[in-house]
């Protein structure tokens, strides 16, 4: 499974990029190491190995990518503050585009080498660099919240090759001169302008508007049978802010696992609580008789309607409410039922998670993010669900995440 996998990948930014924080180790010890770091965390709960779907090639599996723009302090080398010169040295500025810092949230590395998205985002970085300077555009200061460009998102279907590129500004700009920038690396990119204006430092627009093609894209996600032959495929409806597991190859291979088991289980009525735009209930529509997405974001469950009717999917519904106001307003119906949490790295809240474990649904499938708030919840679904089955798919290559499904059948 690892032969090819053994050596470690270079990157000058390791270190300082706040991208990757394992890329010092071959991706068969950072698998290692997630995987025994997921056993003790869980070992009040599974004493046995914790299988790991890895991702195959762990370079170039991001589909989608945020970029800061930031004007920065240029950093001196053996800087030293109580050193006289250091004081009455003026200081240098420079403007930077690429992932922040390690653990800063005002500077960013300006990215040279990549390998999380694409072969293509480095030149696309140049070349929107070269723009930026020939246009005189400053870059975002995240301390005095001036100038004018802020982000830059990019994001790509990995099974469809379809791309859309985001620019985050606070005023105008020269529109045709950025899209020629764009269609110099990316020639088929759908291209889009967002407004933000607001002091946090995220990717949320005030406003979007298309600069060329439209404004969103499209992805499959191709669900397999044991021998690996295609079962079902789902068709995603993406816009800049849609949600989308950022691994679509490996994501795609825990939606087959998962509904391996939902087949196997075989309920009339499945229960998608913290379901998001609904992948797991499109994913197995046409394994029940109704499938009912609860998810408190409104735009995903926007996003879930639209993708079920593009899927030609009539038997989801959709309802946009917290999980712990949904189970204590509508009860979960027992009966040929089976639950699947995909709940935030939060976890869950504990009043739905006490709905849960009490509902006397017989099955219930926990998909998570987070093996710490994992565990949390584990403490009060155990007190009613005994735990048959638990595996992990590593999402994240060069980074600490991981993510869990667990298999739950009331005692």
């Amino acid at each position: 499974m690892f032969a090819c996998l053994k050596s470690m990948l270079n990157c000058k930014h390791f270190g300082n990029c706040g991208g990757c924080s394992l890329l010092n180790l071959p991706y068969e010890k950072q698998v290692a190491k997630k995987q025994a770091k997921l056993q003790e965390t869980l070992k009040d709960f599974w004493q046995q190995e914790i299988p790991v779907t890895v991702t195959e090639d762990p370079v170039y599996f991001r589909n989608k990518v945020e970029l800061g723009f930031c004007h920065q302090v240029k950093w001196r080398e053996n800087y030293d503050k109580k050193d006289p010169a250091n004081k009455t040295r003026p200081l240098e500025f420079e403007q930077t585009l690429g992932f922040k810092l390690k653990g800063r949230w005002d500077r960013a590395v300006d990215l040279e080498e990549c390998l999380l998205f694409n072969e293509k985002l480095v030149p696309l970085v140049s070349a929107i660099r070269t723009w930026a300077a020939n246009e005189n555009l400053p870059y975002y200061d995240q301390r005095k919240h001036t100038g004018i460009l802020r982000h830059l998102m990019v994001r790509e279907g990995k099974n469809t090759g379809e791309e859309i590129v985001v620019l985050f500004v606070t005023d105008d700009f020269n529109e045709k001169t950025f899209i020629a920038a764009v269609e110099s690396v990316l020639p088929q990119a759908n291209i889009m302008a967002a407004v933000n204006n607001g002091l946090a430092d995220t990717a949320e627009p005030e406003s979007l508007r298309v600069l060329k093609g439209k404004d969103h894209i499209f992805e499959k996600i191709i669900l397999t049978n044991e021998q690996g032959q295609t079962e079902r495929t789902v068709i995603f409806k993406l816009s800049p802010q849609s949600f989308f597991q950022t691994n679509t190859k490996t994501a795609q291979k825990m939606y087959s696992r998962v509904r391996r088991v939902v087949k196997q289980l075989a309920p009339k009525r499945i229960y998608d609580l913290y379901g998001g735009a609904g992948s797991f209930s499109l994913s197995c529509a046409d394994l029940c008789e109704k499938s009912i997405c609860v998810e408190s974001v409104a735009p995903a469950i926007y996003n879930g309607i639209e993708n079920a009717k593009l899927n030609d999917v009539t038997t989801v519904q959709f309802f946009c409410s917290r999980v712990e106001d949904f189970v204590r307003e509508q009860p979960i119906e027992r009966k040929d039922a089976l639950i699947i949490l995909d709940p935030p790295r939060g976890g869950m809240h504990p009043r739905a998670a006490k709905a849960v474990a009490q509902s006397g649904v017989e099955n219930v499938l926990y998909i998570s993010c987070n093996p710490v708030t994992l565990a949390n919840d584990l403490k009060i679904l155990t007190q009613y669900y005994e735990i048959l089955h638990v595996e992990a798919f590593d999402f994240f290559p060069h980074s600490e995440h991981i993510e869990t499904f667990v298999q739950l059948k009331l005692k």
